[in-house]
């Protein structure tokens, strides 16, 4: 079912948790009739394992180090992992535009085809209508200032609370220079000055896509409620379930617990510039992640199943996307299980959206609270293997 925008905040945003509806252009409902349907068969098949052997090979970049030297190492993810990143990132929308283009484009996407397949359809922003606009269309950072204000309001406040999370470590790091900017206030407004630039001319244009940021900020909120109460959820059963056993634990090093106990990391919640802080630095971290598997890995199960025709595929295509999210974390079993569940999430919420920065946006909130909240480390990949 198409989205409706009309509807009032807390109707839409009860709406998240309770309906899905698929954005008809949004590039993943195909169009009947353009192609026949053997021939739409052997697409979708084809975007199926587009997704399952470029995963395979994510999978051999990320644990070659567990069977090569760390020269071989370095050769092997030279060698295999620049062509698959060239193909993930530039390649593959560029050739599915080609070859299948007219099956996922509505008609009036019809004249904009490269933009569409490279931009909006994987949830990014369109750095040259960002400037220059395009159809008779303003620019979209005149045409849609408001949400570009709203982006540099949100992450400015984040990296204000890293300013006063981190304030020893500025300090550490950086008290020489402060008599050049007038004491450390100055130097930070200075900070603050260039990263908001670097946000407003560079990071912006590509990584967040305007046109519906407004009607997204619904599922940010969704997404941000949701993985709160999971991760108290998750909180809770370590805290009663886990921590009486935890020296029993200790000698099962993937599953054993990490650092404060379950009951004392709760008090995080009263300190909301730790959490601020720890979420500016991974908003870029999260939408990166989310740029490879809601934007590629998820846009790929997406079309690879008929998403519009029933819950049972568009569940398909969620716990596809999903389990690679969450294989990519082994061998960490709490991570592991952690994702999967966000993953489901993020991935329906992302097929309603289509906008990487919220995802990513609303990811670093819940990276920074499970971070808080949880007994775990975050180390994945062959790193994790050594330490057992």
């Amino acid at each position: 079912m198409p989205p409706s925008d009309n509807a009032p905040f807390l109707v839409g945003l009860k709406r998240c948790f309770t309906r899905i509806e698929l954005a008809p252009d949004a590039g993943l409902i195909a169009r009947r009739g353009v192609v026949p349907e053997d021939r739409l068969a052997r697409i979708r098949r084809s975007y199926f394992w587009e997704a399952v052997g470029v995963f395979l090979l994510v999978m051999a970049v990320v644990w070659c180090e567990y069977w090569l030297d760390k020269a071989g190492t370095k050769t092997f993810r030279v060698a295999l992992g620049a062509p698959v990143m060239l193909w993930m990132f530039v390649l593959s929308p560029l050739a599915h535009c080609r070859f299948d283009g007219p099956v996922f484009l509505q008609p009036h996407q019809q004249w904009n085809a490269m933009g569409w397949y490279f931009w909006e359809f994987r949830g990014l922003g369109n750095p040259l209508r960002y400037y220059v606009g395009a159809n008779g269309q303003p620019p979209l950072i005149i045409k849609h200032w408001r949400a570009v204000a709203a982006v540099m309001a949100a992450m400015t406040l984040l990296y204000v609370s890293a300013a006063f999370n981190f304030s020893k470590e500025i300090d550490e790091r950086y008290a020489q220079h402060y008599a050049a900017f007038g004491g450390k206030i100055g130097f930070i407004l200075f900070l603050l000055c260039v990263i908001d630039l670097a946000w407003l001319f560079l990071a912006v244009p590509f990584m967040v896509r305007l046109d519906n940021l407004a009607r997204s900020v619904r599922f940010i909120v969704a997404f941000m409620i949701g993985t709160l109460l999971l991760i108290f959820l998750y909180n809770l059963f370590f805290q009663f379930v886990l921590e009486p056993h935890r020296a029993a634990l200790e000698g099962w090093h993937y599953i054993r617990l990490r650092g404060e106990p379950s009951g004392e990391r709760l008090s995080a919640l009263l300190h909301p510039l730790a959490i601020g802080g720890q979420w500016s630095g991974y908003v870029t971290w999260g939408w990166f992640q989310q740029f490879i598997f809601a934007s590629y890995f998820g846009v790929l199960f997406g079309r690879a199943f008929p998403v519009e025709q029933s819950r049972a595929e568009l569940m398909k295509a969620v716990l596809c996307t999903a389990a690679c999210f969450s294989l990519v974390h082994l061998p960490n079993v709490w991570l592991m299980v952690f994702t999967f569940t966000g993953g489901i999430f993020g991935t329906l919420l992302f097929y309603q959206m289509f906008n990487l920065f919220a995802l990513g946006f609303s990811h670093g909130f819940g990276g920074s609270l499970l971070n808080q909240l949880t007994p775990i480390n975050f180390s994945v990949g062959p790193s994790q293997m050594r330490g057992h």
